[in-house]
Parts: C-alpha cells; sequence; structure tokens
C-alpha cells in the first residue's frame, strides 16, 4: 500500500499560450486540497519555499526542485495570489518537452526518520494517453471530487515499479536554476538571522525555524547540498573513503544546530567522520582566512600536521562558509573538549 498524488497536467502550467508551446514557465500546479502531500508551508512567509527531491521516471538520481506557495494574497495589501506550484527543473523536464498537456502524472511519497524528524522523498512517473493503465489513473482523478485534475490515493499500482530501499545511493543532482534560487534565499535568511540577533528576540517557533532555514533545507538535503558542493571530499584531508555512492563523509554544522544553527550550505563543511567529531568536541577551529587552527592543548597529538593547513573552500560563494558562522565556532565551540565536551544550547 502506496500514498500517491496524481495530477492530469494542462496546458497552462506547462507553459502554452494559445495552444503554443514556450510562452510561459513550466510547472505542476497543486491543489490546496493536495498540498499536504508535499511539506508544510507557512501562510506568513512571503513565497515560502522548500528544496524537495524527486526521482524522475527516466533516470535513477534524486532531483532537488522548489516547492513554492505563491502566497502573497495573505501578506501583502495588493496581493493576489494564493497557490502552490512545484517547478520543473532541466533535470527532470528535458528539453522542456518531456510532459505534455493530458499526461497523467504520479507521485509517490516515502519517507523514514532521520534524526528524529521525517524525510520525504517523491518519486515520479508519466503516464501518456494510450498507456494500457491510464484509463485506470484518469477514472481515479473523475471521481477523486478536487477539481484541476488531482487525485489523492492510497493504493496498492502493481504496475508502478518497486522502490529502491536504500535512496542514499542515488546520485544526488542540484540544478543551476534551483542553486541560484537557493542562494538568493540563503542570502535572505542570513540578513534575516542578522537582524533578529540585533533585537535578540525571535517570537514564535515558525519564525525561528525560518530563520534556521529550515523550511528551505531539512538535515538531508543540508548533507546533499554541503557534500556536493565540497565535492565529495573532506575540506581538511582532502580524502574520502568512497565506494558507490557510500563515503566516510559527514556534513558538519559550524554554528551548531543547538545553538540555532541553521540548515543553510553556508553553515556546513564536509568533513571525514573523525574530522568531525574533532570540530565538534572544539580540538580544532577554522580562521576567517580558512586556515585550520588546532586548540594548543592537542598540538601533541596527530592533529599537528593540520595545524595551518588551508581549508578546502568551494570556488562556488553560494557553500563557502560564512566567515559569521565561522567566528561563532570559534568563540563557542572552540575549546568545548576541556568542559563537557558536549554542545549545549546557549544560556
Amino acid at each position: 500500500m502506496g500514498h500517491y498524488y496524481i495530477k492530469k497536467l494542462a496546458t497552462q502550467e506547462l507553459g502554452y499560450r494559445n495552444g503554443v508551446p514556450g510562452g510561459g514557465g513550466r510547472y505542476i500546479y497543486v491543489s490546496k486540497k493536495c498540498a499536504d502531500f508535499f511539506p508544510h508551508l507557512s501562510v506568513t512567509q512571503l513565497n515560502d519555499t522548500v528544496l524537495i527531491p524527486i526521482i524522475p521516471p527516466f533516470a535513477n538520481t534524486k532531483v532537488y526542485t522548489s516547492f513554492v506557495y505563491h502566497n502573497d494574497k495573505h501578506i501583502l495589501p495588493d496581493g493576489s495570489r494564493d497557490e502552490y506550484r512545484l517547478y520543473l527543473n532541466k533535470a527532470i523536464d528535458p528539453e522542456r518537452k518531456f510532459y505534455l498537456p493530458g499526461d497523467i502524472i504520479v507521485f509517490q511519497k516515502t519517507e523514514r526518520e532521520e534524526k528524529g524528524e521525517m524525510i520525504p522523498n517523491y518519486f515520479l512517473y508519466r503516464f501518456e494517453e494510450g498507456n494500457a493503465h491510464y484509463q485506470i489513473l484518469d477514472e481515479l482523478v473523475g471521481a477523486s471530487g478536487i477539481k484541476g485534475g488531482h487525485a489523492l490515493v492510497d493504493a496498492s499500482f502493481d504496475f508502478l515499479p518497486e522502490v529502491p530501499a536504500d535512496i542514499d545511493t542515488v546520485e544526488v543532482v542540484i540544478p543551476e536554476e534551483v542553486k541560484k534560487e537557493a542562494a538568493q534565499k540563503q542570502q535572505q535568511i542570513i540578513h534575516e538571522e542578522a537582524e533578529s540577533e540585533k533585537v535578540d528576540v525571535v517570537s514564535t517557533t515558525e519564525e525561528l525555524e525560518q530563520i534556521r532555514g529550515a523550511h528551505l533545507f531539512n538535515s538531508v538535503s543540508f548533507r546533499d547540498f554541503v557534500l556536493l558542493g565540497y565535492g565529495y571530499k573532506c575540506a581538511i584531508t582532502e580524502k574520502a573513503i568512497v565506494w558507490n555512492q557510500l563515503n566516510n563523509l559527514e556534513a558538519a554544522h559550524i554554528k551548531p544546530k543547538a545553538h540555532t544553527g541553521s540548515f543553510l550550505p553556508c553553515n556546513g563543511i564536509a568533513l571525514s567522520r573523525d574530522m568531525h567529531w574533532a570540530f565538534d568536541k572544539g580540538f580544532i577551529t577554522i580562521s576567517d582566512d580558512y586556515k585550520v587552527v588546532v586548540h594548543e592543548e592537542v598540538k601533541n597529538t596527530m592533529l599537528i600536521e593540520y595545524d595551518g593547513k588551508p581549508l578546502v573552500v568551494p570556488t562556488d560563494p553560494f557553500f563557502k562558509p560564512d566567515k559569521n558562522y565561522l567566528k561563532h565556532h570559534r568563540e563557542n565551540v572552540f575549546g568545548l573538549f576541556r568542559h563537557s565536551g558536549v554542545i549545549r544550547g546557549l544560556s
């Protein structure tokens, strides 16, 4: 038994204007009655966005794409938009013509628990008119009672392929247009975080989560983005143990989550597991010129070989460690091993 969102595609959402393709952007319009199939988005955060992983029907890859709630009707005095869209980027819509009006697409959602949160993945399938299973899906859409060609179904579809057991072995793809949008959102969130620290007040849990980038990223997308940004190598040792898609790397938070550290890629560094441990315990930190600093009290250990070593920093500014986060690590985490060695919330 699976949980599915079924959508019959229309011309407007696929960019057709007056029957001609290419007149507008391509997206999937998601009914409000089906929006809960995807991660929650805020009605109070203008054009709230989350990056979700989709496994397309033609490749064994995990492609990130933007799910957006265009909600200015609820926020701006002259706002008029109140709709959900899942944008089709080039990696899930090759040549901008893979999906055609009248096609029926099926999303299957799977979830797993990761560090206390449920992380979704979405498997996407396409059915053209004339396909042996098209009529079954079309009837489900017609019987759903949701206007606009939508249906939510809990069912067993034996004509769909079996979902892979380990999604972590699937190649991660971050299209340029997604990265560009995420970079803009990241800068906005960093600015909001800086402003909130000036007044030292955050009124609601939702505001705190928004500042931390929890709507845009989660723990898995944070890891996917950071490891890809560092080329799947440790930023300190420049090495990794790799077998297929498995490796010994982790995405280390610079400003810890316990200190309201964000899930933004600029708050992450790809580190091997031992270096991550040393970083979290405060044996090492990073200077503003991106060099490793080993604590004086542990310079008699193997860590000394990395003291002063330049960090391998991504050339793309989107992935580059934010210097405010590095400052926080130096002032609040570096040397922590001398006390409890456990990162706790700031008082």
